[in-house]
């Protein structure tokens, strides 16, 4: 099996750091170029970065200087908010599975865990996009905010009170997020309705960049991971030529080159 190093690209807190980080999660700030590189010292050979999509540039930057350091690297830059992130990282790098299975896991995650936020206002969001009566709504006083869903195919913005399951609609289990109790009734029973979550947590550890993310400091940003954590793994094409990893798709994450040939019954050839 290749180990491999996940490093999610989030702005660090002391709690989050205390909460998750470990020899094979490390939470770097995206805008920390030198950061990453200087902590890997020669950990692992294969390394996974999950970043924000706002923050594409800078993921990219940090792979490069990664890969300059003679490691194999992937990434995935998904509109999934900053505790979303964290809590996939720590997912992935939990499952302590060979690199190439890593990249599956992560796919998954990406594609299946519902993240969003409960927010005041929408005035300030830029992703997703929203209506201009739902701006002019966020400068009138009353309600009880909107439910917004960063993930998915159908990333959207709801006034409470009109909440419907995001997409992809499927069990999730609790949402997780720092200040839960900050939302008011109905607007949480939407973000239950939205999430398909039975349940909540208040994990303080999440408050990590709330503004940045929605446009304003009141806003609580919410994560729900997918209830079932088993998967079923795809045929394996083989394993890298480069790098040694397990390809599951038509060329290798890390190197991006074809896989060695499998026969039949995935014995390479």
């Amino acid at each position: 099996m290749h180990r491999i190093v996940v490093s999610a690209l989030v702005p660090p807190t002391p709690d989050a750091r205390e909460l998750l980080e470990s020899d094979s999660l490390l939470l770097v700030p995206p805008d920390d170029l030198p950061a990453l590189v200087e902590r890997l010292d020669g950990r692992a050979p294969h390394i996974l970065l999950l970043g924000e999509k706002r923050h594409e540039p800078l993921v990219r930057q940090h792979a490069a200087l990664a890969s300059d350091r003679g490691c194999h690297v992937a990434w995935r830059a998904p509109h999934h908010g900053p505790a979303a992130i964290l809590l996939m990282a720590n997912q992935i790098a939990a499952a302590g599975v060979d690199a190439g299975i890593a990249v599956v896991v992560a796919d998954r995650l990406i594609a299946e865990t519902w993240s969003g936020a409960w927010t005041s206002s929408v005035a300030r969001l830029e992703h997703p996009e929203v209506a201009v009566g739902q701006h002019l709504r966020s400068w009138l006083p009353g309600g009880d905010g909107f439910v917004v869903t960063f993930s998915g195919p159908l990333p959207e913005a709801r006034l409470v009170g009109r909440a419907s399951a995001a997409e992809p609609e499927l069990r999730r289990g609790d949402v997780y997020g720092a200040g839960i109790g900050r939302i008011p009734a109905a607007a949480l029973a939407d973000v239950l309705t939205t999430a398909g979550a039975g349940g909540t947590v208040d994990l303080p550890a999440l408050a990590l960049d709330v503004r940045g993310r929605v446009g304003v400091d009141t806003a609580v940003e919410l994560v729900a991971l997918p209830l079932e954590q088993r998967m079923e793994l795809p045929p394996a094409r083989g394993r890298c030529s480069v790098c040694d990893a397990l390809v599951f798709s038509d060329t290798c994450p890390f190197c991006h080159v074809r896989p060695a040939v499998v026969d039949p019954q995935g014995v390479l050839a």
